[in-house]
């Protein structure tokens, strides 16, 4: 089916006149606002809290007042709501102060003493590696160790004609959604209502009723519009609503948290720092024989989900390759800094810099065209993956590529002069794939998940899903497909925000996975309700999520079909560089991808508009220190409109069989290609190669000094 029409978005109006309604503007009656106190060191032993007395109305919650469990049930290591007995990073949730008023809130909380006898922390992922302090987790700071190969990787190195190798860094990126962290959590009866700004109303649901002790039936998530999230709502949210939960049970009023934009700055999750070392084997005829790739994520005081993104990561971390024999080796490191965390991109930025960069450094050592010495190790159809599993649908790699050429003018630019006074120009390219969404293992029954459909009596149909759209207009490519499906228009298609006592549980909205997998089994669901739609009074129907039938995966020996569906992708990026500032501008993008059948063109363009000038932040201008947090935007610089370069994007039809109408994901790919473009064309126009992010004038400076 073609989606040639584009479609208005339901919640454009609200969302432009200002009538939506988001967790910021909601008031119950007698809630109280609760302001979280913290821990004033990086790593030590809480020995004494010193609480003045409270005022009538005004309260502390602190660990004492947890029902059941100290510990967030989503994450397998320890993940404390409040610092339990000790601390492991600046920042550390400690206790709430709630009460009506929000400045005599904040005012008591800074009167509150908290007394620690200080261990000696670890500052960053150097220290974390070296081992001469304390560990912070078992006996190495390490919280997974995971490797993934095939091949003799160890003889061809030993047999080399020449061996590589490159070391990338790349550091923290906020996620700088609009909306901070904000919950509420309201008593009702013997339930808890829990009105959330969330990636998964179901999963919050579960944390809260855990570490309750109640039946998850007695907690009640309802869903707000989200004002941004990029991965940052799905994490965060689980501690603030229970450090709610257990506030408003205490007090047995509704309590909101809110937090400031500093607040939010400085505690909540961020893209994991990383140190990638690549090295390639050579034969004496110039070819790659062998890659062996080592890749350190650096996580925080708690693991969090460092296990989760950096598994994804390593997965991809071969980039869209495919070499005689190959081994990825991948770690995650406990510091005392604040956790990292999901982000738009899950772990697969960090190794695509590291890839793509070594691939074009190496081409141009061997004074080879970069495209046509990379274009030797392609992925193609039928080549296992780096699990041992299979690329089983057609490969749009060189499709993209020569496309993204093509509306770039690539070869052209190429030849272009390099100087032109105080100004250097240069071109650069990078080439991606994005694995999603995660396979579940085959050996054992997904847990019972389910879409649904209802027909009103007015005939129009509701989609009943746990789906969030956090901006990214997933609500309408959805209600476009269920339209296609039945034969309505889509006008007669409703998608609200969730509640967990009115739709089923589907999964948290992430990891691209919500259009390519439950779109499709919206479209199964639909296939049931439509030949009932004839049928008086109200219909509802469910489809149970499943995975497509190719995949097959081994979770306990991590072989097999690591993803479903595979997007391809070329970014062309062209830069000037100040040779007086040494400052980098981006003065032209070009990327092209394959996302299967387009179900809608302009909310394809907003999400590729989207990723490209996040990936550029990521790439020239987001920086924090790596030992710890800003909690300014006076010191975290994000684009603008005048760091943003017209961005030109083409789509290639490469249709998935297994997807609705043959659609893919695109929430992600476009930002993990921006990065080593950019990095490419910096080295174009210097003559230096670029192996850290931000490319920032003073490391740019650095690497020009150390070449001259």
């Amino acid at each position: 089916m073609a989606f040639t029409k584009n479609t208005d978005r339901a919640d454009t109006s609200d969302k432009c006149s200002g009538a939506t309604n988001y967790i910021g503007d909601v008031f119950f009656d007698n809630m109280l606002e609760a302001v979280t106190v913290r821990s004033p060191v990086r790593r030590g032993i809480i020995r004494n809290i010193v609480i003045p007395d409270m005022p009538k109305g005004y309260l502390t919650v602190g660990v004492d007042d947890i029902p059941n469990q100290n510990q967030v049930s989503y994450f397998r290591d320890t993940c404390p709501f409040f610092a339990p007995g000790k601390v492991s990073y600046i920042g550390e949730p400690v206790l709430l102060v709630a009460g009506p008023d929000p400045a005599t809130v904040r005012k008591l909380a800074k009167t509150i003493h908290i007394d620690c006898d200080p261990i000696l922390a670890i500052h960053s992922l150097d220290e974390a590696l070296k081992g001469d302090k304390p560990p912070l987790y078992g006996d190495d700071n390490v919280y997974i160790d995971e490797t993934f190969a095939y091949g003799d990787v160890d003889g061809a190195f030993s047999q080399a004609a020449e061996v590589f190798e490159t070391e990338t860094r790349t550091g923290y990126q906020e996620h700088m959604y609009m909306e901070t962290q904000c919950v509420v959590a309201v008593p009702n009866g013997d339930r808890l209502e829990i009105h959330a700004s969330t990636q998964g109303p179901y999963a919050l649901r579960k944390v809260v009723a855990d570490a309750l002790g109640w039946d998850h039936e007695r907690v009640r998530v309802v869903q707000y519009p989200l004002g941004g999230a990029f991965g940052g709502k799905i994490e965060l949210p689980f501690f603030l609503a229970g450090q709610a939960a257990f506030a408003a049970l205490k007090a047995n009023r509704p309590v909101r948290i809110v937090y400031t934009r500093e607040e939010d700055l400085l505690t909540t999750s961020k893209r994991h720092p990383s140190r990638v070392k690549v090295r390639s084997a050579l034969n004496s005829e110039g070819n790659i024989i062998a890659m062996d790739v080592d890749v350190v994520f650096q996580a925080g005081g708690y693991a969090m989900s460092c296990v989760m993104v950096l598994d994804t990561g390593l997965k991809k971390a071969t980039g869209v390759y495919h070499f005689p024999s190959a081994r990825v080796r991948g770690r995650a490191m406990a510091t005392n800094n604040p956790m990292p965390g999901a982000y738009r991109g899950f772990g697969a930025p960090q190794t695509f810099f590291a890839i793509e960069t070594h691939m074009n450094a190496l081409a141009r050592r061997h004074r080879l065209e970069p495209l046509k010495f990379k274009s030797r190790y392609f992925i193609s159809q039928g080549n296992s993956t780096l699990t041992g599993g299979k690329y089983h649908f057609p490969v749009a790699l060189p499709e993209v590529m020569q496309e993204a050429v093509r509306i770039s003018d690539y070869q052209t630019r190429r030849k272009q002069v390099k100087a032109d006074g105080r100004i250097r120009r240069g071109i650069g390219q990078a080439l991606f794939n994005f694995g999603a969404p995660f396979s579940l293992d085959t050996s054992s029954p997904m847990p019972p998940r389910y879409m649904g459909l209802l027909k009103h009596m007015d005939g129009t149909v509701e989609i009943l899903s746990e789906l969030v759209d956090m901006g990214q207009g997933l609500h309408t490519a959805l209600r476009k497909i269920v339209a296609a499906a039945l034969e309505m228009p889509i006008e007669r298609i409703i998608h609200h925000d969730a509640d967990t006592d009115c739709v089923p549980e589907a999964s948290i909205t992430g990891a691209s996975m919500s259009v390519v997998l439950f779109g499709r089994i919206l479209v199964d669901a639909a296939e049931k309700l439509k030949p009932r739609l004839h049928e008086p009074g109200e219909i509802r129907v469910q489809a149970q999520v499943r995975q497509p039938e190719h995949l097959q995966w081994d979770a306990a020996k991590g072989k097999g079909d690591p993803f479903h569906s595979y997007v391809w992708g070329a970014i062309i990026a062209e830069v000037e560089v100040d040779t007086m500032t040494w400052q980098v501008s981006t003065t032209g993008l070009w990327i092209t991808l394959d996302v299967g059948t387009a179900i809608d063109r302009r909310i394809i363009r907003g999400q590729i508009d989207g990723g490209v000038v996040q990936g550029l932040g990521y790439a020239l201008l987001e920086s924090m220190r790596e030992d710890t947090m800003t909690n300014s935007l006076s010191d975290y610089i994000i684009p603008t409109m005048l760091d943003t370069p017209a961005i030109k994007s083409t789509l290639v039809a490469n249709p998935y069989p297994p997807g609705p109408y043959g659609a893919k994901c695109v929430g992600e790919p476009p930002l993990v290609g921006v990065a080593p473009a950019i990095a490419d064309a910096v080295a174009d126009a210097c003559g230096v190669e670029v192996y850290r992010l931000p490319i920032s004038p003073e490391y740019l400076m650095q690497q020009m000094t150390k070449s001259s």
